[in-house]
Formats: C-alpha cells, sequence, structure tokens
C-alpha cells in the first residue's frame, strides 16, 4: 500500500526577501533573489562552507548564484518578488528547485509534492503558471561554490499547490489547534518589503478584500538607519540593521552601542497605523456575513512590529486579546502550513492510487 510517506513533502514560502523551507525537522532559509555568477570565479571567499549559503544551480544550460551568494558575489542580482508579486515563473522555479536540491538525494530519482506559497499580489493566473512549470521531472545539478561538491539530481514534482503566502499559516494555525471547521480569518503577514494581508471566508480566500502595503519592517530600517547614519557617520544597511532589531533595540556600531527604543517606538507606531489603514480599506468588502473570528500576525516583521499591530487591533476594536494570534514561528510559519497542505495532498493522492 502506498500512503504519503512514499513522497518528499515539502512547504516553501517564496517571500519577497526570504525564502523559507520546511521537511520535516529540516526548516531553512535564503535571500530570494538569484543571480549570474561572478565573472571573476572567486571561490571559497567565505568560511562558511554551508550549502545554503554557498548555493550554485546549473540547469537547462544555464548556472545561477542563489540566495546569500548571489547577494555577496552577483553583480548582476534579479529578485523574485517585486512590489508584492511574483516576478516570474521561469526565476521562481529556478528558486524551488534550489531548496528542494539541498533535501533531495542522488540516488534515485525521488517524488516531491510541495506547497507553495506566493505574495499576495501574486494573481490567480501567474499562480496557475508557476504551477505548470514546477510540476514534472527535472533533472539539474546543485554545487557548494565553497567546496566544490556537486549534487546531479533528478526528481520529479508531481503535485504541487500554489497559493498567497499568508494562506499557509493560516493553515497552520487551523491544524496545530486540531480545528476542523474553517473559520473567518484575517492573516497578516508583515515581511522586509511588503506587508500582505489575507481574508479568508468560510475556508475561502476572498481576494477583493487581500491585498498588500510598501509599509512593512524595511520602512522602519530605512528610518532607524538614517537617524544612526547621522549619529555615527557609518553606513548603515537597513537589512543588516532590521536582522538586529528583531533581537532588541540595542545595536552596536564601531564599538559603541545605541538604543534606539525611542526612535522604533515612534516609527513603529506611524508604520503599524498605516498597516491597519490599509486592513480596513480591504476588509470592507468582506461579505456582509463574514464574521472575523481571528486576525493573525506572521512573518519575520512580528518580532518587530508585532506589539503595535497587536495594539491597535484590539484599541480600534477589531478583536478582543484572545483574538489576535501568533503562532509559534512567525518566520517559518508559512513554510510549516505548506507543508502540511502538501501532506494533505499527498493522503488524497495515495488514496487514489491504492
Amino acid at each position: 500500500m502506498q500512503n504519503k510517506n512514499t513522497f518528499k513533502c515539502v512547504g516553501i514560502d517564496l517571500g519577497t526577501s526570504t525564502i523559507k523551507t520546511s521537511f520535516g525537522s529540516t526548516r531553512y532559509r535564503f535571500p530570494s533573489v538569484i543571480g549570474e555568477p561572478n565573472p571573476a570565479g572567486f571561490v571559497s571567499v567565505t568560511r562558511d562552507k554551508s550549502w545554503i549559503n554557498n548555493l550554485v544551480i546549473e540547469i537547462d544550460g544555464e548556472e545561477w548564484y542563489v540566495g546569500s551568494l548571489a547577494s555577496t558575489q552577483s553583480i548582476l542580482k534579479i529578485p523574485l518578488a517585486r512590489e508584492g508579486k511574483v516576478k516570474s515563473a521561469r526565476e521562481a522555479k529556478i528558486a524551488i528547485l534550489s531548496a528542494l536540491g539541498i533535501i533531495a538525494s542522488e540516488e534515485k530519482r525521488e517524488r516531491f509534492i510541495i506547497g507553495t506559497g506566493v505574495p499576495v499580489a501574486t494573481s490567480n493566473r501567474e499562480m496557475k503558471e508557476l504551477g505548470k512549470a514546477i510540476i514534472g521531472k527535472h533533472s539539474f545539478i546543485i554545487k557548494n561554490d565553497a567546496t566544490g561538491e556537486k549534487k546531479k539530481l533528478k526528481l520529479n514534482i508531481v503535485a504541487g499547490q500554489v497559493l498567497p503566502e499568508p494562506y499557509g499559516c493560516y493553515y497552520y494555525v487551523l491544524k496545530s489547534r486540531g480545528i476542523r471547521k474553517a473559520f473567518d480569518s484575517v492573516i497578516i503577514d508583515i515581511g522586509f518589503g511588503t506587508t500582505d494581508i489575507l481574508s479568508i471566508h468560510r475556508g475561502a480566500i476572498i481576494r477583493p478584500a487581500s491585498g498588500s502595503t510598501s509599509e512593512a519592517i524595511d520602512t522602519i530600517a530605512e528610518k532607524i538607519a538614517m537617524f544612526l547614519e547621522e549619529k555615527t557617520g557609518h553606513i548603515i544597511k537597513p537589512e543588516t540593521l532590521a536582522m538586529a532589531l528583531e533581537k532588541g533595540t540595542k545595536i552596536s556600531i564601531g564599538g559603541v552601542t545605541y538604543d534606539v527604543r525611542d526612535q522604533l517606538d515612534a516609527v513603529g507606531k506611524f508604520v503599524a497605523e498605516s498597516i491597519i489603514d490599509t486592513l480596513d480599506r480591504l476588509i470592507r468588502n468582506l461579505p456582509p456575513q463574514a464574521s472575523v473570528k481571528y486576525y493573525i500576525l506572521t512573518g519575520g516583521g512580528v518580532y518587530i512590529l508585532g506589539k503595535y499591530i497587536r495594539t491597535f487591533l484590539i484599541e480600534k476594536e477589531y478583536a478582543s486579546k484572545d483574538r489576535v494570534l501568533i503562532p509559534d514561528d512567525p518566520v517559518m510559519a508559512n513554510a510549516i502550513g505548506f507543508e502540511l497542505v502538501a501532506q494533505h495532498y499527498a493522503t488524497k493522492i495515495a488514496k487514489q492510487i491504492t
């Protein structure tokens, strides 16, 4: 008898800043960017020898740097998502196969079922195009640029559901709480470049009540970076600052520590209120019979913006305290949810072929 364990069920969250992958106890993420190989041919420029930070893929006669390697070494960098949507199915496919390559085996042609999340502004047509691009048999090579190690891979993606990213978190919350009946919910996914808002009514995605805003973590990071640059004379990268802010408000620059708590409070409240304004505009498009049970906050930005958005939701009476939920792992929640979606499809497919 064949069951879901015959397949590798994987969840992938194809975000505007990072790609997150969940496969059992294995979870990893890398920057959502690919790039051309460095023409100078530098190898082993870092002490970090991990696959995730030295990933190269050879596919369809072309070689691409992926993730961290592309961010640090590629002259031509191609972001996989812009303005809250996937840029192209071809480039998204490269990233997805790269992510799968890390857990794939060279020994046999493995069968995968994947659930993939894309930014909310990605249209249904674009999601269908991506689904068609990834389904089927694929042959490619991934290489560790630091060690020279290669994996020649042949894999078969037998099914791949593509949905808006926050749906993964919704499904994760549903399953982790043992809830069998779909509930009306609004998921606010706070990223680096955009904040996505997804509205769900009776288990169905309501497109007119869903959307995105450019107000996100980069808005905060850029404003605080400007403050620190004026104070220190150092150039501060917003991406690096955002990572530091996830851990706290004390930032070390040139051996001196600065506490940016006051600046974060001021900017955080402003950005959170702007996101709530977008939310208010969108949920006016929910069906009259809809009754939002939960507001769910997810994404890496929860660690910085979550408390401000939660406060506004409660103060403006969108929800009571117990109706604003944050999953255990907001960074990986979408990917974990899509892994559960893949497992659901694996069970259905197994029943069909037994």
